[in-house]
């Protein structure tokens, strides 16, 4: 197998992490390994990884005994090394130098699909964005593990009644269930980032967990978290008429902010006049 050493590998390809890209590496191969333990077994369907760099967490992935794995990279620096991988573990990997953002899972047909990645901070929450937004239980994709900032890993799962409660949050609930598996800390990355990191695991559901309206809820909800400090009545007027009945009518008080309301009252009032 080839050396795990992702300082020397940098070393002899002269890359260094580009911060406009959000590039932070793991190094610690016990680390990586566990990362890969969260994911469950990947013996069966097609692995997508996420900014793959120098190959770390791809090498603990197909060591673990993965079917078939994919590599997203967007940085063609990284190419040759990855290229190494596809040698060592011939018709199980394929890199694909490409921006994440344009990938689109309904074209994956492999199923079971993981995603498993350390994903670049700069188009960390975009990505689970729009993979939730694309409505990701009808695609192949059974559970994502996926590496955030752990202050972004706090909102992306946060209850009703947490100042961390985001739209992010809503929708994240809406798909899957998703809890922080273990926190990273910020040395054992290169180059080491400002704050450390924590890895959430993604249950991806079969269907959403309640009934919605896609177009209205995605209003309600940048409405309402724009202003968050603003009153329910206050934020959500411009779309609703008569907005206190509307809100009384799903059992939210008109008084209260977004971040205390259950998800399910949000997708009830994005049923109204359906």
């Amino acid at each position: 197998m080839p050396p795990f050493n992702i300082s020397q590998k940098l070393k002899n390809h002269q890359i260094s992490a580009r911060n406009s890209l959000g590039q932070n590496f793991i190094f610690d191969e016990n680390i990586l390994k566990k990362i890969v333990g969260f994911a469950g077994d990947l013996s069966k369907g097609q692995i997508l990884e996420i900014g793959s760099g120098p190959g770390g967490l791809t090498q603990a992935i197909l060591e673990s005994g993965a079917n078939k794995l994919l590599a997203v990279e967007k940085d063609p620096r990284f190419f040759p090394i990855l290229s190494e991988l596809e040698k060592t573990f011939p018709n199980k990997f394929k890199v694909l130098i490409q921006d994440a953002l344009k990938v689109d899972l309904r074209t994956v047909v492999d199923s079971p699909l993981k995603i498993i990645a350390n994903l670049p901070y700069q188009i960390s929450t975009i990505l689970l964005m729009k993979w939730l937004n694309e409505e990701i239980c009808i695609t192949n994709c059974k559970s994502l593990t996926l590496m955030f900032q752990k202050e972004v890993a706090e909102r992306i799962i946060a209850r009703p009644g947490s100042k961390a409660r985001s739209r992010i949050s809503l929708k994240t609930e809406l798909f899957t269930n998703a809890k922080i598996v273990f926190n990273i800390p910020a040395t054992c990355f290169i180059p080491r980032p400002k704050v450390d990191s924590s890895l959430l695991h993604f249950e991806v559901l079969s269907e959403p967990r309640y009934r919605f309206n896609p177009v209205k809820l995605d209003q309600i909800l940048t409405y309402a978290f724009n202003q968050k400090r603003k009153m329910l009545k206050s934020s959500l007027k411009a779309l609703f008429s008569n907005v206190s009945n509307r809100l009384n009518s799903v059992g939210i008080i008109e008084t209260e902010r977004p971040e205390v309301v259950e998800l399910v009252k949000f997708c009830d009032l994005s049923l109204i006049d359906e």
